[in-house]
Parts: structure tokens; sequence; C-alpha cells
């Protein structure tokens, strides 16, 4: 089968590694690894058709047509950014000729900002079945983030629903099949009326393998502390603050944190300021398998409602106990619970009573290691990617 995967922002450099990004290329080479031709499209400021060098998978990059590709802009030119991605099918004849190319069978898209919907409608063209894997709330939200003024949103707003949702649903009846991350983004999708009631879809996260066998891992690695890790982007929505505000309140013979990842270095200097004299190391850009063999729990304190949360699972699998805040899809990660702990991020105390428990309850500890020592297999890339091509065969019509 001649795939074609649709993202935008494919490892534009070596070390921008962002969580969809993970979940496409090893989605890419596990199909190719079933003899399967697979090809990744993807918009950025420069263009280059060929082998991308990282992941070693097909490439269609294209100049991105549009005011700018990334960086801080001001409101007016953001604006002006989402009504051309979302109106002006400025990349329409761009998709064409790489669809004429590449002949796929089908065409998946993944991170729709700065694609745009142009796609699905030269894809429909060209006679090419969609598939169309959720991860974000683009598709009714001008941010992505169903999130404003620091507030999560309870649903659409006046603006999202003229500039987001409106101009999605013009062509959401065009996709065959969605991959929604998580139950609650797609009950999420579901009360917005995304998609046509009649669309079928399947609850499906992300594939993630270690890069190399896990080592045998020590119960706590510094005890009688518990070693927290955070990893991810550091912005205001992740939750950081509220996590320092928490664990200033316990014992710090009791705990450490590792904080890997960066953000905008005004908002990285206000965390280290608030961290101050606290045993936390600020590790900056890092690699995951890495950093996850050098913490006892990982910490996903998000404000925000997470499609999904890969990072809990990639912690849970290297044998880390995910903590996670009860926020959109992250509850599910950790099995509602059973494969780690739960948290509220406006309570603090929630979050010193879930860090205490993994410090001082081995057995707790052994038994969500030994969870996860199963349900990795559920994460496992060939298990994704069995999962995703039968979502394929299905809408190709024939079992290829």
């Amino acid at each position: 089968m001649r795939v074609l995967l649709v993202s935008r922002n494919y490892f534009p450099a070596p070390e921008v590694r962002g969580g969809a990004q993970v979940s496409v290329a090893q989605l890419a080479t596990a199909l190719q690894a079933r003899g399967h031709a697979v090809a990744v499209l993807s918009v950025d400021d420069r263009a280059h058709e060929g082998v991308h060098a990282a992941t070693g998978v097909s490439e269609y990059r294209l100049r991105l047509r549009n005011l700018y590709a990334r960086g801080e802009q001001s409101a007016p030119r953001r604006l002006a950014w989402h009504l051309i991605d979302r109106l002006g099918d400025t990349m329409a004849s761009d998709y064409g000729r790489v669809l004429r190319a590449f002949r796929p069978d089908v065409v998946n898209t993944h991170v729709m900002a700065g694609i745009g919907t142009a796609i699905w409608r030269v894809a429909a063209a060209e006679r090419v079945p969609i598939v169309h894997r959720v991860s974000d709330y683009y598709l009714m939200c001008l941010n992505s983030g169903h999130r404003r003024g620091g507030a999560n949103c309870a649903g659409v707003c006046r603006d999202c629903r003229a500039l987001a949702l409106a101009p999605s649903r013009r062509r959401t009846g065009l996709v065959q099949e969605i991959i929604y991350v998580s139950d609650r983004i797609a009950a999420t999708h579901s009360a917005a009326t995304v998609f046509p009631r009649a669309t079928p879809h399947t609850i499906l996260a992300g594939g993630y393998r270690p890069r190399h066998p896990l080592p045998v891992r020590p119960d706590l690695l510094d005890p009688p502390r518990v070693t927290l890790g955070y990893f991810g982007r550091l912005s205001p929505e992740k939750g950081v603050e509220a996590l320092l505000l928490a664990l200033r309140a316990m014992p710090t013979a009791h705990w450490r944190l590792r904080i890997g990842g960066t953000g905008v270095p005004a908002y990285v200097e206000r965390l280290r300021a608030a961290a101050g004299d606290l045993p936390v190391t600020f590790l900056g850009v890092g690699e995951a398998d890495e950093f996850y063999a050098t913490v006892d729990a990982v910490i996903v304190p998000s404000l925000w409602d997470e499609p999904s949360g890969r990072v809990a699972f990639e912690a849970g699998i290297h044998g880390a106990i995910p903590i996670v805040s009860a926020r959109g899809g992250l509850p599910e990660m950790v099995g509602q619970g059973t494969r780690g702990l739960i948290v509220e991020p406006a309570e603090p105390e929630t979050i010193r009573a879930a860090v205490a428990r993994v410090r001082d309850d081995a057995a707790l500890r052994r038994a969500i290691r030994a969870r996860w020592a199963v349900d990795r297999r559920d994460y496992d890339p060939d298990t994704v990617a069995a999962r995703t091509l039968a979502i394929y065969e299905k809408v190709v019509g024939a079992r290829l």
C-alpha cells in the first residue's frame, strides 16, 4: 500500500521533536518495515524532496505559502495567518502535484495547522480516501488548544465558531475515518459536531518504543528521596508553576526535581526564579529515553486539556511512575489510575499526596510497573501500525 502521511513541521531541525512528530515518524517507519511505501508531506520555511535524513522516510517538504512559518508574531499577523490557513487554499496546487507524483492509496492527515483542509479537497478530487488523526483542537479552535485567557474552553466560542469550526465543517465530510488519540478528545469533537455523526472513528494513541533495551531499574534512584521529572515544553498551560508551588511545602530531603525541556526564555527564567533554592535542576533539551532513566516518577501537571499526553505512557514504559493531572486525555493514559496516579493541579495537596505515595509505597511502585510491563504492548509501534493499517484497508476497500 502507498501511504501519504501529512503533518506540519515534520522534524524541521534535529532538536525539534514534538509529540505528534514522534508519532508520525514511528508510524511511518513501522509501516515501511511492513513493506509499504510511505512518504510524509509537511510544510516549512524551506522546501525539500527526498529522504528525510533523521528518520529515513521519504518526504515532500513544501515551502509554506503564508505570512510566516514560525516565531512570535503580532496579534493582527496571527489572525491574518489563520484566515489564509483556513480559507485561502494557497497550497492546493502544491498538494495536487505531490499526490500525482506519489500516487497514494490513502492519505492520513495529522497536525493540520499550516496544512489546512485544502489537502482534503485535493485528495477527494484525486479520489484518494482520507483518514484523519485528531491530536489537537485545530478543527474547532483558532489556536488549536481549546484554551483562552488562561482557562480551558467549555465549548466553542463565537470567534472560533466563525473562523475555525465553520470553515472546517465545509470539508470534514470528506474524511472517511477518524482516529482520535483519546476518548476525551473524541467526546469534545462530538459535542461540537466537528465531523458528520455517521463518520466512523477509532480510539488509538500514538506508538512508542525505547531506542535501546531497557536496563534493570533500581526501585528508587536516591533513597530515601524520590527523584521526580518533568519533560516537555515549558509554557504556562503546562502547569510547572503549580508543581513548584506544591513541592515548596514538602521537606526537601524527601524529593528532587529534574526538568527537561525549554520554552520562551523569559518564561524559563520565571520558572527558575520560582524554583529558587529548591532541589530543582533545569536540564534544557535532551533525549527522552535518557531522561526517563534518571527519574523515579514523571509528573505531567498540565492545566490545559491535553488530548492524550505521550510523556505519560513513555514514562510508564520506562518504569518511571506517571503522575498526571485530571485534564483532557491524561487520565486515560494511566488507565484511569490503574497504572499511574491522577492529581488535581489546582489543589496542591493532591500533588504532594501523590509524590508521598510514590516515595513511601514500594508495593504501589511494583504494581504500577508490573501493569506497564503488560500494557506497553498496546503502545508498541508495530501494534499501532497494524491497527492503523486495518483502518487504511477498510477505507481503501480491499485488504492489501
